[in-house]
């Protein structure tokens, strides 16, 4: 199966066959229990593009982070992309969307703030309860320390 990679470490983005989404994210350094997916886009009932993530990527401290932008999304960390059909399944991906490298936290911030990418927040019922570069809560800091990540 055909997915994409993105590690903004070394700046490689590519198309990589893996036996599984998993496979694939071992490549970026993803691990099971540590992750989080969402759609990233879904044009129509024909199926879209979704991606694999570290879950606390955004706190990780931004001396030992890296990222990037797809559209007006920003990303932190090794990204595992895949395409899906009409009824989720996965399929290959064929083609890897634009992507853009950001060296260091000024770089994000100066193109949050000219508007070209939108600001990461996280919201619980609508209500924002995080946003970027804010530093994580105390639960989301406990469980960080869990995973040897802050």
């Amino acid at each position: 199966m055909k997915f994409g990679i993105i590690d903004p470490r070394s700046a490689r983005a590519e198309i990589i066959d893996a036996l599984n989404v998993w496979a694939a994210g071992k490549e970026v350094g993803l691990e099971l229990g540590k992750i989080d997916s969402a759609m990233l886009t879904r044009a129509d009932r024909s199926g879209g593009l979704a991606y694999v993530c570290y879950e606390f990527a955004f706190f990780v401290p931004p001396d030992r982070q890296r990222y990037f932008i797809i559209g007006r999304k920003l990303f932190a960390g090794g990204v595992v992309l895949y395409a899906f059909d009409g009824e989720g399944a996965t399929m290959d991906l064929e083609e890897m969307p634009p992507i853009i490298f950001y060296g260091n936290t000024e770089q994000v911030q100066n193109a949050i703030a000219d508007d070209l990418i939108e600001r990461p927040v996280m919201k619980i019922n609508n209500v924002q309860v995080w946003q970027w570069p804010d530093p994580p809560d105390a639960d989301i800091a406990a469980r960080m320390r869990e995973h040897g990540t802050l």
